[in-house]
């Protein structure tokens, strides 16, 4: 039977075959044929490289690597390198001598030696046609086939990976870190457990803690579990103590209960501080901005320390000081409710404008008009510019999460057959062990009014 391998060179144009017999031919001979055909000389000046025509950077590096055939590879004459001897170049592809691998050796010794009784293949005559061939191949294979057979007849036959429970003694403790799973104990092994003979006995669902820093971890004593009226069971059958929280087992069997991530927390809430109120700032910038540049100096709070800062409500005029023309300290006489009263009762109750003495708080005037032209500005303007107030924002946020709340709420009141505002008659029965006592009177919540009674009766 007569195969091809077809190779190129990499300067070259046109492809040329190889003719060889059999399946494949081997990395050795295929570089013996392509020396003698090109007639390339000793090889002692070069060395000749295969490669892969799929991925050309890839070497046939292995003389012993079989090449099938109808492949197409390349090949590249590279410098001889001396520091490597013999190897180094390619006089060995033609004087006939194959590289030895001593790993492919002790690897052939080891397998000859191991099957010495191995049935020895019928040699195959050249001569012989293609079919003759064919079932030579086969009856080589079902010879190696009754071979291997004999051999795994002889094996001792292992249906399963022996563990530490089942090659242990019943009598002796588990090694340390052991811990059944069944009950938590780590004094006996689980088939060992004194709850399985127990038909009423319901096991502890507790999960692991894979995963969770050992800094998130409160640990917990053995007692804690074992005492039933302190904890209950979530609808998952889980154990949770009465505040909520689920009880955990580590890999070395302590109870632990995992604790909230208050830093991380409390450095996140900061960071969203400090970016509402940069956004803020950002914004009163802009406002004032306007503000001056519309001459709406009304606007402005008079009492600010440092910089410029808008007017908030609640708003408040002095009885003494009502219109620009009485302005002289102050650039303007609205103020901040809590801001004035503050300010007159560190200066002993003087006008801040104008030193007026008896400037009580009760006396000040509210300026609603000026708090309804200041909101429909600060509209207009956010409007106008496309922006929108940071806090107004976090407002309607909050004011949303309220009512949601709330809503959740009046249905639980609903689904329990009381009114808004109506007490929640007490308890007429004890108290269950492990339960936590409820409040007689949910905070904010109030009686309703006793019915107005008169004096005399009614015609």
């Amino acid at each position: 039977m007569s195969s091809t391998i077809f190779y190129k060179f990499f300067h070259q144009k046109s492809q040329s075959t190889i003719h060889f017999d059999g399946t494949g031919i081997n990395v050795f001979d295929l570089k013996h044929e392509i020396i003698k055909q090109n007639q390339l000389g000793e090889g002692n000046d070069f060395d000749l490289k295969l490669f892969h025509s799929e991925q050309p950077d890839i070497e046939y590096d292995q003389d012993q690597d079989v090449i099938p055939r109808s492949s197409f590879v390349y090949a590249r004459r590279a410098p001889a390198n001396p520091r490597a001897g013999k190897f180094g170049n390619a006089s060995r592809y033609v004087s006939g001598r194959p590289r030895i691998n001593r790993k492919a050796i002790n690897a052939s010794n080891s397998q000859a030696a191991a099957n010495s009784n191995a049935t020895i293949q019928q040699p195959i005559d050249d001569n012989i046609s293609e079919e003759d061939r064919i079932k030579l191949m086969f009856e080589n294979q079902s010879s190696a086939w009754a071979q291997t057979q004999d051999e795994l007849a002889q094996h001792k036959v292992i249906y399963s990976k022996p563990t530490a429970a089942a090659a242990a003694n019943p009598e002796d403790a588990p090694p340390p870190g052991y811990v059944c799973y069944r009950c938590g104990g780590r004094d006996h092994w689980i088939k060992n457990c004194p709850t399985n003979t127990d038909p009423n006995y319901e096991g502890k669902k507790l999960r692991k803690t894979t995963g969770i820093p050992r800094s998130y971890l409160k640990t917990v004593s053995k007692d804690a579990i074992d005492d039933t009226s302190q904890f209950t069971t979530d609808d998952n059958g889980e154990m949770v103590d009465n505040q909520g929280n689920r009880y955990m087992i580590t890999d070395t069997g302590e109870y632990v209960i995992a604790m909230a991530d208050t830093k991380t927390w409390l450095s996140y809430q900061e960071k969203q501080q400090n970016a509402v109120m940069k956004a803020k700032k950002e914004f009163d910038d802009k406002i004032i901005e306007h503000i001056e540049k519309d001459g709406k100096t009304e606007f402005l709070d008079p009492l600010a320390l440092s910089g410029k800062k808008i007017l908030t409500p609640p708003i408040v005029m002095t009885p003494c000081c009502r219109d620009k023309a009485k302005l002289q300290k102050m650039t303007n006489f609205n103020y901040n409710k809590n801001d004035l009263e503050q300010l007159l009762i560190d200066n002993d109750f003087h006008c801040p404008n104008c030193d007026t003495e008896d400037v009580f708080i009760d006396v000040l005037k509210p300026n609603e008009e000026l708090e309804q032209e200041l909101k429909a500005y600060i509209e207009a303007k956010t409007a106008e510019l496309g922006i929108e107030d940071p806090s107004a924002a976090m407002d309607n946020a909050l004011k949303r999460s309220n009512e949601t709340e709330g809503d959740e709420d009046a249905q639980k009141r609903q689904n329990l057959g009381f009114q808004p505002g109506q007490m929640m008659p007490p308890f007429s029965m004890p108290f269950m062990p492990g339960m936590p006592p409820f409040p007689m009177m949910m905070p904010q919540m109030m009686m309703p009014p006793p019915p107005a009674t008169s004096s005399s009766p009614k015609k």
